[in-house]
């Protein structure tokens, strides 16, 4: 999603999706809401939307709902619209969710779903790299090929780049990640992925980071690292 409140992309999307426009692209519209910060409203669209009969199964609203419901870190929710599967994108949130949840077994279950209808889609091999660095150990290495074939195939992204280079702080090149990550930093300079890398991989090198946590605080306040932090040093304070 794009990262800032007043994101252009966004304020298109709201100011161009209307009342008549079609099921799906309502729900991209909510989504849209919700990223705003209307966050109150869009639950509450998206729940009356999903006890009607007539559009409650469309698999775009579904996985808008397991989007926002993974948002707001309710993921037994989230399952509610999304456990039945039925496209790729689906079964990818599951994934998704599922590790979030620490249970890389029920997520390996849904990739192997997406690897019997297409095991060398896009998002079936982005889907093996997240359940790949979630297992650790030997399997890093192989979500880094997949990270490297994805570089190789299509133009560079953040996320590509944010993936290579978590699997290159797992292997200990820590060098090699900062490099990836700071050319994901020149594509995004509020990315909240690519800050919070850029800590985590500064720390390992020794060097500050004060200037890319200021930069995360400001732009992502919500962000887990920032609220980890913040009551770590409020705990310190008050011992």
């Amino acid at each position: 999603a794009p990262t800032s409140p007043s994101d252009p992309t966004r304020q298109l999307v709201i100011s161009e999706i209307d009342s008549s426009a079609a099921t799906s692209l309502q729900a991209v519209k909510l989504l849209a809401l919700y990223l705003t910060g209307d966050k109150e409203g869009a639950i509450a669209s998206l729940k009356e939307w999903l006890s009607d009969s007539a559009i409650g199964s469309n698999p775009v609203l579904r996985l808008i709902a397991g989007i926002i419901f993974m948002h707001e870190q309710d993921y037994n929710e989230a399952l509610k619209h999304t456990h039945t599967g039925g496209t790729l994108d689906l079964h990818a949130l599951n994934v998704q969710i599922f590790l979030k949840m620490h249970r890389s077994d029920y997520a390996d279950k849904q990739l192997k779903i997406m690897q019997q209808t297409d095991e060398d889609h896009t998002l079936t091999q982005l889907a093996n790299a997240w359940l790949d660095i979630a297992v650790g150990g030997s399997k890093i290495r192989e979500a880094y090929l997949i990270f490297q074939d994805f570089a190789e195939k299509y133009p560079m992204t953040g996320m590509v780049l944010n993936g290579k280079a978590v699997c290159c702080m797992h292997m200990g090149s820590f060098e090699e990640a900062e490099t990836l990550l700071l050319e994901a930093l020149n594509k995004d300079a509020k990315d909240p992925e690519t800050l919070a890398n850029l800590i985590v991989c500064n720390l390992h090198l020794g060097k500050p980071s004060s200037r890319y946590f200021s930069q995360l605080k400001l732009s992502h306040p919500d962000h887990v690292l920032v609220k980890t932090t913040t009551s770590a040093e409020g705990n310190f304070e008050r011992a």
